[in-house]
């Protein structure tokens, strides 16, 4: 089964729609977009996306910096709204959904689509926060804990953003520390833990939400390579429970490989080549994705 899918996502920064069909124009004549820069002043986010991401699947984006691998994960929660495209989502889907069942979401977003299906593009300002909080969690880069609150407290936001009780918020955050190796911190500060505890805290707190999609932007890149690859260890034992539909960007092809079941290659803001570590090795589509696969360690 399905879970996301991202069709003819296009993104040009700073423009308006005019002035990004113009650039959109050259795109699709074949101008990359450091070329599409220089000739109208309009920087390329991504363009023409076309993405499926199976439910229950840990989907990696990587690419060099400035690809497009930020801008396109940030879609999915619209942190960033798209210049062209749709994007679905079925809002059925849970950890617990039957992973093995092949339904294709394209097919359900036609006329016969149930109604959990939605372009999340159409959502209004109430529809877009109730499906950030019943169907979308993010782990980020530098942490994002707030640092006048406690451990216990971070852990528990998006329970509190919910309107949920202190008791049963602070009850789900204990579990979930306890989950990533954080017993008996919760009434710590993060300025008092290590970079990888507080990545750690920051997974508590994506996980406590229970949401079935689970964005994480270069979540591990700040840490050294020994906590690092702990914490990859520990997102797979996690992952092979809950099930979740984890997008994880990185720009290290070792992690990728160690961590993904799909990886997605992006360029300049355009998609090369999505498949498993051994397609991807094996039948790479051009030199660029050979020699990401070749840096491997």
């Amino acid at each position: 089964m399905n879970h996301i899918r991202l069709e003819n996502i296009s993104k040009i920064y700073n423009a308006t729609n005019a002035q990004a069909q113009s650039a959109l124009t050259l795109l699709a004549e074949g101008m990359n977009s450091i070329d599409v820069k220089e000739q109208t002043g309009y920087s390329v986010g991504l363009y023409d996306i076309n993405l499926t991401i199976k439910a229950g699947e840990l989907h990696c984006i990587m690419g060099l910096s400035g690809s497009g691998k930020s801008t396109l994960i940030r879609h999915i929660n619209r942190l960033i709204d798209p210049t062209s495209g749709k994007i679905w989502v079925d809002t059925a889907i849970n950890a617990q959904t039957n992973i093995a069942e092949d339904n294709s979401i394209s097919a359900r977003a036609s006329q016969s689509a149930p109604s959990s299906v939605i372009n999340i593009l159409e959502l209004d300002d109430k529809g877009l926060q109730q499906y950030r909080q019943q169907n979308v969690s993010m782990v980020f880069q530098h942490f994002g804990l707030t640092p006048h609150m406690t451990v216990l407290q971070n852990a528990a936001y998006g329970l509190r953003v919910r309107k949920m009780n202190v008791s049963e918020r602070h009850e789900i955050a204990r579990h979930w520390l306890n989950e990533v190796g954080l017993p008996n911190l919760e009434n710590s500060y993060p300025d008092e833990l290590s970079g990888g505890m507080q990545q750690r805290v920051g997974l508590a707190r994506a996980l406590a939400t229970d949401t079935p999609i689970l964005l994480m932007d270069e979540a591990f890149s700040a840490l050294d390579p020994l906590i690092r690859a702990q914490l990859q260890d520990q997102l797979l034992e996690l992952q092979a429970r809950l099930n979740k539909t984890i997008v994880f960007i990185t720009h290290d092809i070792d992690e990728a490989v160690k961590v993904g079941q799909c990886i997605s290659i992006l360029n300049g803001g355009r998609l090369v080549q999505t498949g498993t570590p051994t397609e991807l090795r094996n039948n790479p589509v051009d030199n660029y994705v050979a020699q990401f696969m070749q840096a491997r360690k």
